[in-house]
């Protein structure tokens, strides 16, 4: 059934599973008590420790982003050549992901992909934590829970390709500007992630 899914429900599926389980890490306390009753005075405390919980969220992978990205070109529309599958992309092809400028300074996400309903679309939003560095935090469940993307290679002269790994190693893109990619930039960003710890031996091209 979850292959099923449209894009856009395996995302807020996908994000609530995340959401349930970083909710009991960041909140620890949540069962109020006589020593801790200040939850039942304001129940909103729990879903702002979530969501600063996941915003502040730091990844051993951080260390390998890239800085001082050209943010203004790395906007546009990008197409998935692989990824490692993940459960809210479960039986998606022909993904691609638009970034483009917000009135409030933010990014907008647009990611598109097929499933075996049809086209699919799905919007989100994506902050800098530290424009020089090259680290999304994306939130398809604005402001509630945010997901790391970060640039781990990107091709600088012309900003045509990318590598874009999250935060566990079971979270990987090879992104292109164009729907093929040559396969000496495929075969040397395959061996950089898997030099600093992803598992890209699932990679794949769906």
């Amino acid at each position: 059934m979850e292959g099923n899914l449209p894009f856009k429900q395996k995302w807020i599926h996908f994000s609530f599973y995340i959401l349930i389980i970083t909710f009991f890490q960041c909140s620890p306390s949540y069962f109020p008590n006589e020593k801790n009753s200040s939850n039942l005075e304001n129940p909103f405390l729990p879903l702002v420790s979530v969501s600063l919980g996941t915003y502040l969220s730091p990844s051993r992978f951080d260390a390998y982003a890239e800085n001082n990205i050209d943010w203004n070109r790395f906007l546009g529309t990008w197409y998935e050549i692989k990824r490692i599958d993940n459960p809210f992309q479960s039986g998606l092809t022909n993904v691609s992901a638009e970034y483009s400028l917000r009135e409030d300074g933010n990014i907008r996400v647009k990611n598109q992909g097929t499933s075996s309903m049809g086209p699919t679309t799905i919007e989100g939003i994506a902050l800098l934590p530290d424009p020089n560095l090259g680290k999304l935090k994306v939130s398809f469940l604005y402001p509630i829970f945010f997901g790391d993307y970060l640039i781990l290679k990107i091709d600088r002269q012309g900003y045509q390709t990318a590598l874009i790994g999250g935060p566990e190693s079971n979270f990987l893109w090879i992104f292109s500007r164009e729907k093929t990619i040559s396969q000496s930039i495929e075969t040397e960003y395959t061996l950089y992630a898997q030099t600093i710890g992803y598992d890209t031996n699932r990679l794949q091209k769906f």
